[in-house]
């Protein structure tokens, strides 16, 4: 065997050994936070050693959890805004989702709100176009749904005065995470074909959502007579205001 064969094989060799290392140390990296494009405020790649670090520093110091028993079956950092500290959302097994703002000294800011298991309200998945980044096994979803470099939560909300499209955001002025944004009616054509009452899409050269409305009438009183919606039955259109900093109805969507 020549000298210069011997050589090449080496070559060949440690070239190898060092695909498989950066292949090995990449699995050592997750990402957490990860959209589709033209929706993603920011990519956050975070090491699984420090989620793991923050799963277990949110498993001892969350009241919730120490005095229920609960378990987190998701968790992710994201980029809601809220100042402090690294943001952070969780959901724990009791549909409870928390926001958290973390530093080097500790938990510095909280916010909760609750969610819904899909399986329980249909048997078509309701959420898989929705952008952003689903939260585990629920109706939920967080991104920059608005496209203003700041993450929201989406939320398809089965309540008892009716089902609601909600869209929760950080108010820095209140120091509030509340739906602020959008609460719209909606129903589910159909629990076992669909289509999904959402949809993300650009109209009329506008980038926003469309819904299926349909408002549930309350009673008024003895000898009250429901007035339908006329919007019942509509896929209706929905925009970001950035002056109004909300969803704004533009109307409905009409096929060309």
């Amino acid at each position: 065997m020549s000298a210069k064969y011997c050589l090449l094989v080496c070559f060949i060799f440690i070239l190898f050994l060092s695909c498989f290392d950066n292949k090995k140390n990449n699995t050592n990296t997750v990402s957490e936070f990860q959209q589709d494009e033209g929706n993603s405020s920011l990519e956050i790649v975070v090491a699984a050693s420090e989620v793991n670090e923050m799963k277990m520093f949110i498993n001892n110091n969350e009241r919730r959890i120490l005095e229920r028993n609960l378990e987190i079956d998701f968790i992710a950092k994201t980029n809601f805004g809220i100042p402090g500290g690294d943001n952070w959302i969780v959901r724990l097994n009791d549909r409870t989702i928390i926001i958290y703002a973390i530093n080097d000294e500790g938990l510095q800011k909280r916010y909760g709100t609750g969610s819904f298991n899909l399986l329980e309200h249909s048997a078509f998945d309701i959420m898989q176009n929705i952008p952003g980044t689903r939260i585990g096994n629920s109706t939920s979803s967080f991104g920059d749904f608005n496209e203003d470099g700041i993450d929201e939560i989406f939320i398809y909300g089965f309540y008892g005065a009716g089902e609601y499209i909600v869209i929760y955001g950080y108010d820095i002025d209140k120091d509030t995470f509340e739906k602020v944004h959008c609460r719209i009616p909606f129903q589910i054509i159909s629990l076992d074909n669909g289509p999904a009452p959402v949809e993300f899409m650009t109209y009329n050269g506008m980038y926003g959502f469309k819904v299926f409305f349909y408002q549930l009438e309350v009673a008024g009183g003895p000898g009250w007579v429901p007035d339908p919606n006329p919007k019942n039955g509509k896929w209706i259109f929905y925009t970001w205001d950035t002056s109004k900093r909300r969803y704004v109805e533009i109307g409905e969507v009409v096929d060309e």
